[in-house]
């Protein structure tokens, strides 16, 4: 397996461990008998075992954990997996929660539980792409025509960008050490991950202006990120599977009707 290394945190790892997280609430959801979007049944089996199962398939992924609140029953798909973090707290907290169960000092990988159509070959691809570059943070984006390729049906929220088209997908490659540094920034910026708007205003006036003129470039997204975090932060463009997650009801029966068709 390669190597993923990183000079500003110091240390290499074999394989990277992941933590998923299974504790989003069902706003915008009309389903029953559940108290979390990971929990969903789809085809027989909760969105966070597709997940599961996923990362399992990436031979780049080590240990997998998962992180519920106390309302969720732990059923099979608890027994595929290293270890359940049973924690109400806020996102931010269930990562660094992960971070301590692993003893993490290297990094680590968060995946959102409800993208049941995320495939372990999207995943491993990801993480090589990560692999050819030094940074402290690797976070996905996914073009427009990427999207619209592979899932047409989906609605997503884009950022436009002189580069073209991208929407953030629902994972990330973390540092441990500045995630520690950084995690009430962690917090806000995963609040706004869907307001491409919200998310140009954590970077200023200047970028906020070029932003909406579409003359911003990834690029300087990615300088303005990393100025504020006090390390590398990197955008890897990525799969369309890694976009891919369940908010509202239409996006439930899209997901459903891609994995009856066998497309997933």
């Amino acid at each position: 397996m390669k190597k993923i290394l990183s000079k500003r945190e110091g240390d290499f790892k074999m394989a990277v461990d992941a933590l998923v997280l299974a504790g989003g609430k069902l706003k915008g959801i009309n389903v029953e008998n559940v108290s979390t979007k990971g929990m969903i049944n789809l085809e027989g089996k909760p969105m966070v075992e597709y997940v599961i199962d996923a990362l399992k398939e990436c031979s780049e992924v080590g240990k997998v954990i998962v992180t519920v609140p106390p309302s969720v029953s732990l059923e099979d798909w608890a027994k595929k997996v290293d270890k359940v973090l049973v924690t109400d707290n806020s996102i931010t907290e269930n990562i660094y929660a992960g971070m301590s169960y692993l003893k993490s000092n290297g990094f680590l990988l968060v995946i959102s539980a409800d993208m049941p159509l995320i495939t372990g070959l999207a995943i491993e691809r990801f993480l090589k792409k990560c692999e050819k570059v030094e940074a402290d943070l690797y976070y996905p984006i996914i073009s427009r025509d990427e999207m619209d390729k592979k899932f047409p049906k989906t609605k997503r929220t884009y950022g436009r960008f002189k580069d073209g088209d991208y929407t953030g997908g629902n994972l990330g490659l973390i540092g441990s050490k500045m995630f520690e540094k950084n995690r009430e920034f962690f917090e806000e910026i995963y609040l706004l991950r869907k307001s491409p708007f919200k998310l140009a205003q954590l970077l200023g006036f200047g970028f906020i202006l070029k932003f909406l003129l579409g003359l911003a470039t990834i690029s300087e997204a990615e300088k303005k990120l990393s100025n504020l975090l006090g390390a590398n932060g990197v955008a890897i463009i990525s799969d369309a599977e890694v976009g891919i997650d369940v908010d509202k009801d239409d996006d439930l029966i899209y997901v459903g009707e891609v994995i009856r068709k066998g497309k997933r």
